[in-house]
């Protein structure tokens, strides 16, 4: 019976060794560490680049890699936009990523050439394609990419020019000015309200100024937009002097609700009156000639009166000496 004994305590030590030690396959496979490349910058919408009046671009994207690894990461990095784009960019061509470390690197945009902005409508968008590739040795060993959008803002700038005809306006009488409305933005304005100020000359007048009201205006010599010309009357009341007046024409943006004007100068003919002295010297050589006559009629008449009389007394003495 020992023999027996022993061995069915064997077994039962090899049975409890056995459960002791779990199955292959109910072992989970160990995930090693690894690293991940991502926006730190919001980019679920298009990221608007920032330009100003003087189309200067500004504004930044960042973005970050993970490592999550007990080793040292070395990274390429290089950037790819799907369509042209109208401004500059900069960033680094490489980046080291330390142990369980997260770095972050920064994308620049800057300025292009003003006119070349222009070009580029803020109704479209481009995708940037940023690429991270692992190195080890000359080697890739692996390769993320993220993807967003980018466009450009509306940037509004209405303002009025004006050319003078070469007659003159005089008073009593009007001229037609030819007026140009420029849109220097990147896309389509129009005139929300336009005013008139004339300065030391209360006597003269816009017609047409009210009727700019919204006028839609295309961008003027960018994106193909076409020129807005309008044609304004300008009168002079009889009783304008003459004088150089100053004339301010105002025009107020849809776009940004901003007032821009030109101010040119108009120089108004009074008009011209009779000559007061010349009349009042007719007159009086009028007066002077009547005198004259009624003086010679008066001195006159006692010289045929004596004529009369000497007729008279000579008819008496021939009568006489007839008569004797």
């Amino acid at each position: 019976m020992q023999p027996l004994t022993r061995i069915s305590a064997v077994s039962v030590l090899l049975l409890l060794s056995l459960c002791a030690v779990p199955p292959a396959a109910a072992q989970s496979p160990i995930e090693g560490p690894s690293w991940t490349l991502g926006w730190t910058t919001d980019m679920d919408s298009p990221y608007i680049v920032e330009l100003d009046i003087d189309w200067d671009a500004e504004g930044e994207i960042v973005a970050y890699i993970e490592n999550t690894r007990m080793t040292q990461l070395q990274i390429e990095l290089t950037y790819d936009f799907d369509s042209w784009v109208p401004f500059t960019f900069s960033g680094p061509d490489s980046l080291s990523v330390g142990a369980n470390a997260n770095e972050s690197f920064t994308l620049k945009f800057g300025s292009l050439d003003d006119d070349d902005t222009r070009e580029y409508s803020p109704s479209n968008t481009t995708r940037l394609t940023v690429s991270a590739e692992e190195k080890v040795g000359d080697t890739s060993a692996s390769t993320q990419e993220i993807e967003g959008d980018l466009g450009v803002p509306q940037v509004f700038d209405l303002r009025p020019d004006v050319t003078l005809p070469e007659e003159k306006l005089h008073a009593g009488s009007w001229i037609e000015i030819s007026a140009q409305i420029i849109n220097n933005g990147n896309s389509k304005d129009a005139v929300k309200e336009a005013s008139v100020q004339f300065r030391s000359c209360p006597h003269l007048s816009m017609d047409g100024v009210i009727d700019l009201a919204n006028t839609v205006v295309e961008t003027t010599d960018a994106q193909g937009g076409k020129n807005t010309f309008v044609t304004l009357r300008i009168d002079a009341s009889e009783s304008q002097q003459q004088r150089v007046c100053e004339v301010t024409l105002s025009l107020v943006s849809e776009g940004d609700d901003i007032g821009r004007s030109t101010t040119f100068d108009l120089e108004v003919q009074a008009v011209e009156s009779s000559p007061t002295t010349g009349s009042t010297g007719g007159s009086s050589s009028n007066t002077d000639d009547s005198d004259s006559s009624l003086s010679q009629e008066s001195n006159a008449l006692p010289w045929l009166g004596g004529i009369e009389t000497l007729s008279l007394i000579g008819l008496v003495s021939l009568r006489k000496r007839i008569d004797d």
